[in-house]
């Protein structure tokens, strides 16, 4: 063997080892997760499909057939993993919203119908450009708008730029490290609260809407950002979600939720999986139009790498027209949907 070759065979294996670590970070233990860095590697773990096809191709190169064949598994692994996530765009949308929304795009949108658009951002203590988040809003339409980290500034700036003309009714939760979470609607609200899911560790503002006759239950969550010091807060956090999920959603269908926000987790986390085991959908997956990464945002020309921002909705709540929209000023991207009450007479 050349020594060129010998140096592209270390290489290679370096690759292949990488691919096979990168693949295992899709299942990483629930146990684990809390380990610092941990969870920063679990959201990269589709990336390394591109180690696994790059590796591939240099062992058919120089005829590492071993090397090759571990990581054609690799592949495999990742593509059964990205599944959930690919196929042609999908709703569960009944056909009159979706001719209420084809129709909206040459009207106003109106608080008393059967269906809403929703947004939720994460403006990065507050950096988000106002009259962008203003205009994401009245150009796609948005009846709900929940908003993380927004500090005095922005909210002022937000309502001087007419975001109150638009969505003139709003909750708030109390000040965490002098920013707040915000839910924004159009429509009135009922039974609104400051904090909800864990009222004594968590300030998550939660309010009702009415949707032609029925409602749906809207929260705004924001977790810790995992990292060395905050991971173990961060795993809490889920837990905390899921265990509220466990005993009030999963035994309580007569209640629509959408919990939108930014959770610092993609849906391979097992903490955040387990908020999804108990009733609830990602808004992204049931969409099926690919991963819809939305941090970090604000690298140039590098594209966002982790779907840390989510909307879930639970039984009682059907959910299509999943995108994302880059807002300037903040390392996430705003995530949006349409939601109806689930069981709707389409004659209406």
């Amino acid at each position: 063997m050349h020594s060129e070759d010998k140096a592209a065979a270390v290489i290679i294996w370096l690759l292949a080892i990488i691919a096979i670590i990168g693949t295992a970070a899709w299942f990483i233990p629930y146990s684990w997760e809390t380990i610092p860095g941990f969870a920063q590697f679990g959201a990269l773990a589709v990336w390394f499909s591109i180690v696994c096809v790059v590796t591939i191709v240099l062992a058919l190169r120089f005829r590492e057939g071993i090397a090759a064949i571990v990581c054609g598994f690799c592949i495999i692994v990742q593509l059964l993993c990205m599944i959930p996530y690919l196929g042609h765009g999908s709703t569960e949308l009944s056909p009159k919203t979706l001719e209420q929304m084809a129709a909206m795009s040459n009207a106003e949108a109106k608080p008393d119908d059967r269906c809403a658009r929703i947004m939720t951002l994460d403006t990065d203590w507050g950096g988000a450009d106002p009259s962008e988040i203003v205009d994401t809003v009245r150009n796609q339409k948005v009846e709900v708008l929940a908003l993380q980290q927004a500090n005095d500034g922005l909210i002022a700036t937000l309502e001087a730029n007419g975001l109150s003309d638009y969505l003139p009714k709003k909750i708030m939760s109390a000040p965490i490290d002098g920013t707040y979470n915000v839910i924004y609607t159009m429509a009135d609200l009922h039974d609104a609260s400051a904090t909800s899911i864990d009222p004594q560790n968590a300030k998550y503002p939660a309010a009702t809407l009415d949707f032609d006759k029925k409602t749906i239950r809207f929260i705004c969550v924001r977790t810790v950002q995992p990292n060395s010091a905050t991971s173990a807060q961060w795993g809490k956090s889920l837990d905390a979600i899921a265990d509220w999920a466990k005993n009030n959603v999963t035994n309580n269908d007569d209640t629509p939720y959408v919990v939108m926000g930014d959770f610092y987790a993609t849906t391979n986390h097992k903490h955040f999986s387990n908020i999804l085991d108990h009733n609830f959908r990602d808004a992204a997956r049931v969409t099926r139009s690919g991963f819809q990464f939305t941090w970090p945002s604000d690298q140039g020309v590098l594209p966002a790498m982790a779907t840390y921002d989510h909307i879930l909705v639970n039984s009682g709540v059907n959910v299509g027209n999943a995108t994302t929209v880059k807002i300037s000023g903040t390392s996430h991207k705003a995530v949006l949907a349409v939601v109806e009450p689930s069981h709707l007479d389409s004659s209406n």
